[in-house]
């Protein structure tokens, strides 16, 4: 009996232990994922995403988010030419671009959005936005405009 108790406060421990490593395991996820948007995004966008100055390379602060919420927006958010070809694996892809909306824009997602997986981030990759990068970023800012009149 008295093995059965303790091998009960063991359990019971180990349990206690694993749920308080939860919010480090995350941490250190943001972390790294953090580390390589240094690497591989911020030589551009700069480290607190407010971009180089150039009109090709915008502030992504207290804006990214609304792209999630237009139609047309998810998929610009993956295709523009930095993202699609970022030379990474679409699973850690897909890791930067979600670390990056809720860091740089968490407050413009909509209530709805749905973070992006490695499946969709492979599908959405494949076709990168080059000569119409322009004219498709222009028409997604007149809908961000229209859904913040609405919104």
């Amino acid at each position: 009996m008295l093995k059965t108790s303790r091998l009960k406060a063991v359990k019971s421990v180990l349990t206690l232990c694993l749920f308080m490593l939860l919010p480090v395991t995350s941490h250190a996820n943001d972390a790294q994922t953090k580390m390589k948007y240094t690497l591989f995004c911020s030589g551009c966008h700069t480290a607190d995403g407010r971009g180089s100055g150039d009109p090709r390379i915008p502030d992504m602060r207290n804006a990214l988010g609304y792209f999630a919420a237009v139609e047309g927006g998810r998929e610009f958010l993956i295709q523009v030419p930095g993202v699609s070809t970022a030379p990474i694996k679409s699973k850690e892809l897909a890791k930067i671009v979600n670390w990056m909306l809720r860091t740089f824009s968490g407050d413009q997602l909509p209530d709805d959005f749905k973070e992006f997986d490695e499946k969709e981030v492979e599908r959405l990759r494949q076709y990168v936005l080059r000569s119409e990068l322009g004219d498709t970023r222009k028409a997604l800012v007149a809908r961000i405009q229209e859904y913040k009149k609405n919104n």
